[in-house]
């Protein structure tokens, strides 16, 4: 009988930590999904009205600082929560025994509440650069969702778990290591090695209102987006060696190759 009652509350107690367990996950994943969801629609609606539209009240000059600060605060923690030493970092968001479980869950939050800082508080100066008319800004607008639908693609195809961070709630859910794709190497990633940066790349430039707070923007995330994903790709190239480095001969880094057309020989028939 004894044994009976030790093995019940055996049982209690792992059926209580599991329960524990799966309600963490589910706090995670709906803290982590709200910061994405409204990132990306803030980011959007302040990005197609060059920045406009942004929520912030800090006046000239002292606006400047607060600008920059915004600006380099999402690539530093980008690029340090990458690392190694980041990504130890990431610990602190989360319970000790599940912070590598939800590593990916609480990076995407971070990454997400820090672009929520930069295009909802952003301080707008007010300085128009271009503001297209009717027909030029409907083709704006179409580069413009062209832009955006090339970002979600790739963001897809590099394994859309990690990227929209559910793959950590919900390997805790189910109670799961972690599985993560492989490298990616189909898709857009087989006409570039980096078409995520160069999506994000061609949304900023293709808003059909052009303001000095957006050309600033576009300028300096155009040279972060790059010039940082070198960093990106000496990890790939120690992680996964050979493979990487086939891939790299085979596929140009941030611009597609215009492959030559090639006008048939006499030999050559048309059918």
């Amino acid at each position: 009988m004894n044994q009976i009652a030790v093995l019940v509350r055996k049982m209690c107690k792992m059926f209580s930590e599991r329960r524990t367990e799966q309600l963490l996950a589910i706090t995670y994943g709906i803290l982590c999904h709200s910061l994405f969801l409204m990132a990306g629609m803030i980011m959007f609606w302040t990005l197609l009205n060059g920045f406009v539209v942004a929520q912030g009240t800090v006046s000239y000059p002292l606006a400047i600082i607060f600008n920059l600060i915004l600006l380099l605060q999402f690539p530093a923690g980008h690029s340090f929560f990458l690392s190694e030493q980041g990504h130890r970092f990431l610990r602190w968001f989360a319970p000790k025994k599940y912070w590598q479980t939800l590593s990916t869950t609480t990076y995407t939050s971070i990454a997400s509440f820090q672009l929520l800082l930069l295009f909802y508080f952003w301080s707008p100066s007010g300085v128009i650069i271009y503001h297209y008319q009717w027909p030029w800004n409907i083709i704006h607008l179409i580069f413009f969702s062209i832009s955006w639908l090339f970002l979600s693609l790739s963001s897809y195809q590099a394994g859309y778990k990690i990227q929209t961070g559910s793959l950590g709630w919900t390997s805790l859910f189910r109670g799961i290591s972690p599985l993560y794709p492989g490298m990616p190497q189909t898709g857009l990633f087989s006409l570039v090695r980096q078409p995520i940066y160069l999506s994000f790349c061609l949304i900023l430039w293709t808003s059909p209102l052009m303001t000095l707070d957006l050309l600033v923007v576009a300028i300096v995330y155009s040279a972060y987006c790059y010039f940082a994903p070198r960093l990106k790709e000496g990890r790939f190239k120690k992680y996964y060696g050979k493979e990487f480095s086939t891939y790299q001969k085979k596929v140009p880094y941030f611009f597609p190759q215009i492959r030559k057309f090639k006008l048939p020989t006499s030999k050559q028939k048309y059918y």
